[in-house]
């Protein structure tokens, strides 16, 4: 086949292009490919480097010369000095160099020659230098070129980093002969944006369709909900990026169009998937993007990363250990520890290293310290100090620690590594794997000291030590930039090793061993088939689905084939214990919501509550009725404020290792772990490859442990917002947010259904129900509607209600942004199930007639004629079934003219109601939903979007498709002239709709609320 990889960095082959870790995966994958008959293309950029690289290969200058233009279309906020929108005029030229069977392409321009020395444009380079935009360049560059030079026949598209060729997937999804694959290779921020004019213009450019990007973002969570608080603190770390409205999601324009989506290592498949015990799980939950990745499973491949034959070929028993250590000033004869990366001190771990180092040697010197920064330039060239307080550490330390902040060719890091004892990669944020770097010294036989996280989990570090399958140590993974506990951690480990090194030699000898086997197992041969296995699936038109079992693992229940829930129904049962899930729990024993004993609703609850799962915790306590485990859940956390305006906080989990408050950033810290000194200077910041996070107005303010698993603290000011947002650290090292209202509503989310409950009889709503409606906006309160009536034909009611909120459509199937005109999310029903509840239906109780709802963009309501007097302006009406099924459908309606809706609904459900969701809501109208679609499942996840949960919130329904909604919230009303099912287990009965009777509940709650909460 023909492989055409498309990457910014591939200098594998000589290093002095190599600028991080993509340099060899690059380009050892396509040597593999090549040894293996495929034709490979490598499409890169010259980097002003084809001089240098005449004198060293045979380079040749191609018949290639685009003279083209490059549009440029600016953000005035960001680029306030240049005009919002510019050409770039460029003629671009392409040499090929054929080395190992590979062809590859060095594409050279004006800008694509730009920083030979670093290769990658500064992020401070934003707003100030058009350089920003050489990676861009080579975008529309590599296209043009792929597209003009490369031929027709089919291939397959691989670029690396989205940030890199995010314009690929969407230009080539209609090319009939290209499929694409994007890797994944760094865990950049998934929330990581670039400007949608921008965008829009180039797929102009070429011809692509930008009609779907409206999809692939969610609005920003309500201004002064938990979740917007949640986000401005995030913001001011490395995980996530605020950006305006008018900014559009990398990684899921790439996920959204890319044929397959690759990752390095089964734990970044997971991780990357589905932020789980982060900081950012509970806003990833939130973003179109999440759906999207559990929707499309199919599409997530591992690939895996290995270790160079050249490397692996090399004989540590051949290196000269003494010779070596002393040619850096060290003493051969003291353990040994190794760190080798690209200087990156922030997401690496670096600052931390160095800290550890000096808190390690101040109380034991027989210990060395090999330490590699690079910042670029060969080995032979000067060594430019990137950090002044790194080179003083080394330099207070001569004889205990070698730093080096040089590129090193492969002798030079081989030797130094076969030298180690020990390696230390603490990375942070899972933003960085040291994949390659950690596997090289571990395949010396270096026992590595490394970060708990899940993008590593396959190199055994993280096993207890006496597990024959361990190779090392770990540490506890960290979300902060300068983290004094992760310092003081790797000084634990650091020592705890050495002690092993000295007194349980043969402890050390079998993780020695272990880490050398493991490592060694992971080559590029090995990466290069799981790939090419991959690719050759992919161009049958085939799909590999992901394992059950891997879809459990991930928690993504609701896209497990039904068939799953019975042959896995004991793993579903376990996970769903782990994590305190009833539903699941339910479904996996009984095959349907069957009632749980009180000792399963407590051991759900002791788990969820040990995970810090609040929302979980509050819906158990919902199911099971228990005022206790209530009572329980109310006394984590108490807040109040004293007559001077001080607020007090004392919070408990038996699990917090520690508590965090979100605050204002200006409001004081004091009692608080003072901030470490600096390691790196404003300018040292400036000039480094790592963005430095923006400013969000809101800070961390860590509580004071006051004994086990009680945090106390001050606040000088408010919390932020009307809530006080809570952000724990578990023993385990699972990071959750807890959220706990300062405020007076006595809920914060009321979700209303539309036909029969807010509107009356006439589809108005009357003045006094508008009046209560503003009461619960200037209480701070959100007002959500919950319909059974699809987005598309909720528009023009909306608009007249003057309703700018999300909306829950289509009895829960749909997300709907008012406000933007925009359908967030959408669940299809499959054609083939649908027409199985016909069949059996009707061989049941006769004939029916039948209603289909189409799916967006189209929308449209198909019926057959015996609807009769339900048939309205605007149906499609037919005669012949067959054309009810000639598109993607959202639901079923069935209708008997001689069954009532109850019966008919019963019927179904028999029948059906394992594979299917089974509702009415209008008399004689039976519908058919997507399995475990209901209001309740649609308005949780729109209220997690808001940062809520089912106990801030009240409902109001009419019917029994009601039901799942007024269970799932704390307090449901029912309005007088509903159906007796939904009026037996609602919380309240109001008067009717006509009789306004919401805006009768409304007021009573809505009309004075305590000024704080307990």
């Amino acid at each position: 086949m023909h492989i055409i990889t498309f990457s910014f960095e591939c200098g594998g082959f000589d290093n002095r292009l190599m600028r991080g870790g993509l340099s060899p995966l690059v380009w050892n994958l396509s040597r593999e490919y090549a040894a293996r008959g495929h034709r490979v293309s490598l499409i890169t950029p010259a980097h002003g480097h084809l001089d240098s690289l005449r004198e060293r290969f045979d380079v040749e200058e191609l018949d290639y010369r685009s003279a083209h233009t490059v549009p440029l279309v600016l953000d005035p906020k960001v680029w306030p000095d240049r005009p919002s929108s510019m050409d770039l005029r460029l003629t671009t030229r392409a040499h090929r160099l054929r080395l190992d069977g590979v062809d590859v392409y060095f594409l050279s321009n004006a800008y694509l020659d730009l920083l030979p020395d670093r290769i990658y444009p500064p992020p401070g380079t934003e707003g100030r230098d058009l350089s920003f935009f050489k990676p861009l360049v080579f975008q529309v560059d590599g296209l043009r070129f792929l597209q003009t030079y490369l031929g027709s026949e089919t291939a397959v598209v691989h670029g690396f980093e989205p940030y890199y060729h995010y314009l690929l997937p969407p230009v080539l999804a209609r090319d009939p002969l290209r499929r694409t694959v994007s890797t994944i290779a760094a865990n950049a921020p998934v929330t990581q944006k670039v400007y949608r004019p921008q965008v829009e213009r180039l797929l102009e450019l070429f011809g692509a369709d930008a009609t779907d990007l409206d999809a692939l973002d969610a609005p920003p969570p309500t201004e002064d909900s938990p979740a917007a608080t949640m986000a401005r603190a995030l913001a001011g770390t490395r995980m996530h990026v605020e950006y305006g409205p008018e900014y559009l999601g990398v990684f899921p324009l790439v996920a959204a169009h890319a044929d397959l989506v690759d990752f390095v290592s089964p734990g970044q498949r997971h991780h990357y998937s589905t932020f789980q015990d982060t900081p950012f799980e509970a806003l990833f939950a939130t973003l179109p993007v999440a759906r999207l990745l559990r929707e499309q499973s199919h599409k997530l491949l591992v690939g895996g990363c290995g270790i160079a034959d050249s490397w692996l070929a090399r004989d540590t028993g051949a290196v000269d250990r003494a010779a070596v250590l002393s040619g850096l000033g060290l003493d051969p004869s003291l353990p040994v520890f190794y760190h080798a990366a690209r200087y990156a001190v922030h997401h690496k771990g670096q600052l931390e290293l160095m800290r550890a180092i000096e808190e390690v040697l101040a109380t034991d010197p027989d210990i060395s310290f090999v330490i590699r920064c690079s910042t670029g330039g060969g080995a032979d060239g000067s060594a430019t100090v990137a950090n002044a307080a790194f080179q003083r550490v080394a330099d207070r330390h001569p004889g205990q620690v070698y730093l080096d902040w040089r590129l090193a060719d492969e002798d030079t890091l081989f030797e130094q590594a076969a030298c180690a004892d020990f390696c230390v990669y603490p990375s942070k944020y899972e933003l960085d794997g040291f994949l390659i770097a950690q596997a090289e010294a571990m395949a010396c036989g270096a026992v590595p000291i490394a970060t708990a996280q899940r993008v590593t989990g396959h190199f055994g570090h993280q096993l207890p030590v006496e597990d024959p399958e361990a190779t090392g140590f770990s540490v506890r993974g960290s979300f902060r930039d300068d983290d004094p506990g992760l310092a003081r951690a790797l000084a634990e480990r650091i020592r705890h090793a050495v002690t092993v090194f000295r007194t349980a030699p043969d402890t050390y000898a079998r993780l020695s061993r272990t880490a050398r086997n493991t490592a060694r197992s992971f080559t590029w041969a090995r990466s290069a088939d799981s790939r090419l296995a991959a690719y050759e699936r992919l161009l049958r038109g085939e799909h590999l689905e992901l394992p059950a079992e891997e879809l459990v693992r991930f928690g993504w229940l609701d896209v497990l084939p039904p068939a799953a829930w019975t042959e896995h129904s004991d793993l579903i049962a376990r996970a769903a214990l782990e994590h305190g899930d009833p539903a699941a729990y339910a479904r996996a024993l009984s095959g349907d919501a069957a009632p749980i004993g009180t000792e399963v609703y407590e051991v759900l609850f002791e788990a969820a509550h040990r995970r810090a799962d609040f929302a979980r915790c509050t819906e158990i306590v919902r199911r099971a009725d228990r005022p206790d485990l209530a009572a329980r859940l109310g006394e984590r956390c108490r807040l109040s404020r004293g007559e001077d305006g001080v607020w007090h906080v004392r919070y408990t989990h038996p699990e917090a290792e520690r508590v965090d408050i979100v605050v204002e950033a200006a409001s004081s810290q004091a009692g608080t772990e003072p901030a470490p000194a600096a390691l790196e200077s404003a300018a040292e910041t400036l000039a480094s490859d790592e963005a430095a996070p923006t400013r969000s107005g809101a800070a961390f303010l860590p509580l004071v442990p006051d004994g086990d698993g009680v945090f106390q603290g001050v606040l000088d000011g408010p919390p932020v917002g009307r809530h006080l947002v809570a952000l724990v650290t578990l023993r385990s090292g699972r990071v959750a947010w807890d959220t706990v209202a300062t405020a007076a509503p006595p809920f914060r989310v009321v979700a209303t259904d539309l036909d029969g409950t807010l509107l009356r009889s006439d589809l108005t709503v009357s003045e006094r129900t508008r009046r209560a409606l503003d009461l619960v906006a200037e209480s701070g309160a959100h007002h959500l509607v919950v319909t059974g009536r699809p987005a598309v034909a909720c528009k023009q009611l909306l608009d007249v209600l003057g309703y700018r909120g999300l909306a829950v459509c289509g009895q829960g199937a749909q997300l709907y942004d008012a406000g933007a005109d925009r359908l967030l999310a959408s669940v299809s029903l499959d054609r083939d199930l649908a027409r199985t509840v016909v069949d059996r239906v009707e061989a049941v109780l006769g004939r029916l007639e039948l209603g289909i709802v189409t799916s967006p963009p189209e929308s449209r309501f198909k019926v057959t004629p015996a609807f009769g007097e339900r048939v309205r302006h605007g149906w499609d009406v037919t005669t012949d079934r067959e054309l009810l099924w000639t598109s993607e459908i959202d639901k079923l309606i069935l209708h008997h003219p001689d069954v009532d809706e109850d019966e008919l609904a019963c019927t179904a459900r028999q029948l059906m109601g394992d594979v299917v969701t089974v509702v009415h809501s209008v008399k004689g109208m039976v519908e058919v939903l997507p399995p475990g679609t209901d209001k309740g499942t649609g308005v949780a996840r729109a209220a997690r979007l808001l940062g809520f949960t089912g106990m801030d919130t009240i409902a109001f329904g009419d019917m029994p498709n009601d039901i799942p909604l007024l269970a799932w919230a704390a307090h449901g009303v029912a309005v007088g002239n509903g159906h007796h099912e939904l009026r037996a287990m609602a919380d309240e009965v109001a008067p009717a709709n006509d009789e306004d009777g919401v805006a009768t509940v409304l007021e009573r709650l809505f009309s004075q609320t305590d000024e704080v909460r307990p």
